[in-house]
């Protein structure tokens, strides 16, 4: 019997489905490769997809939203994202940097008003994250969302 029929939908592994799905989605190159880099680093289980929007979650494939995982890789990696362009320093720019990055990738998978209007939630309370990130030394040891601030 395949495991992946008995986890819990946040607990499956979906990396090997990442290929197959972004290439039917015409994404810019950077969002492609932040999610790949995302996956390939096993942080789906770490992230919650994209926050407050479960209608925008990939119910059928049982898995989050692939925007919602390299959003929340970045917001982990930082500053020592790996993809920042060379102008990019400081914390108010990486996070700048991601948080567009994010309503690139949703525009690409075809939601462009909600791309915008989610962008400037985050503009206005995604510091708090990206705040409790830095508190922990991240990059570094992952820690769950669970464990806090």
């Amino acid at each position: 019997m395949n495991p992946l029929n008995q986890a819990k939908p946040d607990a499956a592994d979906h990396a090997h489905l990442i290929g197959e799905l972004l290439d039917e989605v015409k994404l810019r190159k950077i969002v492609r490769k932040v999610i790949e880099a995302a996956y390939a680093a096993g942080y789906e289980k770490h992230s919650d997809g994209i926050t407050l929007m479960p209608q925008l979650e990939f119910v059928s494939f049982r898995m989050k939203h692939p925007a919602g995982v390299g959003h929340d890789w970045l917001y982990y990696m930082g500053c020592a994202n790996p993809f920042l362009p060379d102008g990019v320093k400081g914390d108010w720019a990486a996070r700048l940097w991601a948080d567009n990055w994010f309503r690139d990738a949703l525009i690409d998978f075809g939601h462009p008003i909600r791309a915008r209007i989610w962008w400037l939630g985050l503009r206005l309370g995604a510091w708090y994250g990206w705040r409790c990130h830095r508190l922990k030394n991240h990059p570094g040891t992952i820690k769950t969302h669970a464990e806090g601030c």
